[in-house]
């Protein structure tokens, strides 16, 4: 159930008439009816993982409790208290004894919040493992056990793997971490958490809201707002726009050349290249824009995701535009327990390589995703040892994690006193990221290689398709990302004269009738 299909819209619809009418004033009448909806949707993608997401639910919920401070301060003292007490008493017991009441300090430790909590996280991350990874890693321990003679009788398993496993996992161990560090408390209404968990904007493909901040507005009755539904509509006409328009038009041109790479040349491999790189942004930030703008009928405001990226001028302002959800997740969890920055530098560009190459291979299990990236890892580790000779561009000013004003789009970035290298670096920095997609698209790294011996073979007449006419819709994205990165004063869809408002929105709707691939496939990320 596609969100640009008609049958969510119908879905949507059933949804949000009784969601606003009989259940008004009622959050938990809202969020039980939130809840069925979310798993009609998901059951509809997904039915057999319907029960995955059910029962993993359940036992975070259960271990929200277990790794709350308060227990912390009650449970651990005392079992610390008993522990040293067991500790002293078994220095004065014969060697038998010590070895059972080793075993009672063992129980007591793994019961501890901070056993459990790390219990939670290995629960998340097995489920990544089991369904996304098991197969991956059959397949290199059988071909390495082959390079050094060993037969092996390893065979694959036939798994399939639950649409949206990498965002739900990850916002159940962001539950029991924040619970854990004291950040928020338990969520007593199981609906509502399991509402949290299952949001079906958002459990596709992001974007990964903060468990605090999405919990807060749940314990809220929602009433109709017009500003607010005209805001959510214009978001998801948009994010229409960039995925029927953009990522599916040009979809066929990149498959065919990617595809097929022996058979082009330079000319036509660089524009694949070009429209991918393009085709990626259209579909993952237009997904987030109708989850956005979903999100934001039904009265909640969630994460922004995509900050205009290819107006990067440096590879570290780059990821902290894109997919900001989960850059932030790889922070906050990864990075930061790592040590961070606050480090020897030798273990800062070490803790940056693993948040990279994790983020790659949390795309897939292919090498081509590692490969992905280890590259970004490099060239942010580059950019790190540069910084003090290349100065980054002024601060992109990113709406705060807050309730009031998460889902707030980012305001103009003040650029004065970049000179003329601006662009210079804007470009340079779109043409190493687009080499990162070739990697990115490419099935494997071999194929990649055959790309780029195709690239030096020389140009030539350009594979001539309609798909080539995805950069007319290009051009549109890219003088509105303009406007709004420059702060220039052209308002169209958000003009203080409701006519032009109306004009705005009825012809882009009719651009997307007329020129977008109203049959389109399904979301690039739906597979990660």
């Amino acid at each position: 159930m596609l969100v640009n299909s008609i049958i969510f819209w119908i879905f949507f619809g059933i949804f949000l008439l009784p969601y606003f009418t009989l259940m008004r004033g009622s959050s938990k009448i809202q969020n039980l009816w939130l809840l069925a909806a979310s798993y009609v949707f998901y059951g509809y993608a997904d039915l057999h993982a319907l029960a995955i997401i059910i029962i993993a639910t359940m036992i975070f919920y259960g271990l929200g409790f277990a790794v709350a401070p308060q227990c912390k301060v009650e449970g651990v003292r005392s079992k610390e208290e008993s522990v040293r007490s067991k500790e002293e008493s078994v220095r004065s017991k014969e060697e038998s004894v010590k070895s059972k009441e080793a075993i009672h300090i063992t129980h007591y430790l793994l019961l501890s919040p901070k056993g459990l909590l790390v219990l939670g996280v290995i629960l998340g991350v097995g489920l990544l493992l089991y369904f996304k990874y098991l197969n991956f890693f059959i397949e290199q321990f059988a071909a390495l056990f082959g390079l050094m003679g060993l037969k092996t009788n390893f065979s694959s398993f036939n798994i399939i793997v639950p649409i949206g496993i990498s965002f739900f996992t990850f916002k159940l161990i962001a539950y029991v971490v924040e619970v854990y560090k004291g950040n928020m408390e338990p969520c007593k209404d199981f609906v509502t958490f399991a509402c949290y968990i299952a949001f079906f904007p958002t459990i596709m493909s992001g974007p990964i809201d903060s468990p605090k901040l999405l919990i807060q507005q749940m314990a809220k009755a929602r009433t109709w707002q017009n500003d607010q539904v005209a805001e959510g509509l214009k978001r998801v006409l948009w994010g229409m726009f960039m995925k029927m328009c953009i990522a599916d038009k040009v979809s066929g041109y990149t498959d065919a050349v990617f595809n097929n790479a022996y058979h082009h040349n330079a000319t036509s491999i660089i524009a694949a290249s070009v429209l991918y790189t393009f085709q990626i942004y259209a579909d993952f930030s237009g997904y987030s824009e109708m989850a956005i703008g979903t999100s934001q009928i039904m009265g909640f405001r969630v994460t922004e995701n995509f900050m205009r990226p290819y107006f990067s001028q440096n590879v570290g302002d780059f990821w902290r535009r894109w997919h900001a959800s989960l850059m932030n997740w790889f922070r906050d969890y990864i990075y930061f327990p790592l040590g961070g920055s606050r480090c020897s530098k030798a273990r800062m560009y070490w803790n940056t390589m693993v948040v990279f190459m994790v983020s790659g291979l949390w795309h897939g299990a292919n090498w081509t995703f590692i490969f992905w990236g280890a590259y970004h890892g490099l060239l942010v580790c580059l950019y790190k040892l540069t910084k003090k000779t290349h100065p980054s561009p002024p601060c992109l000013g990113r709406v705060p994690n807050t309730v009031e004003s998460i889902g707030k789009k980012t305001p103009s970035l003040n650029r004065e006193g970049c000179g003329g290298s601006k662009y210079l670096n804007i470009l340079i920095v779109f043409i190493l990221v687009t080499i990162g997609w070739q990697v990115f698209r490419c099935d494997s790294f071999g194929q990649f290689v055959g790309l780029w011996e195709q690239i030096f073979t020389g140009f030539g007449p350009i594979f001539k398709s309609w798909a080539l006419m995805g950069f007319i819709p290009i051009g549109i994205l890219m003088f509105k990302e303009m406007k709004d990165e420059e702060g220039w004063n052209i308002h169209l869809l958000h003009s203080k004269k409701l006519w032009v408002q109306i004009v705005t929105f009825a012809l882009l709707a009719v651009f997307i009738l007329y020129f977008g691939e109203l049959e389109g496939g399904s979301f690039i990320y739906f597979q990660f």
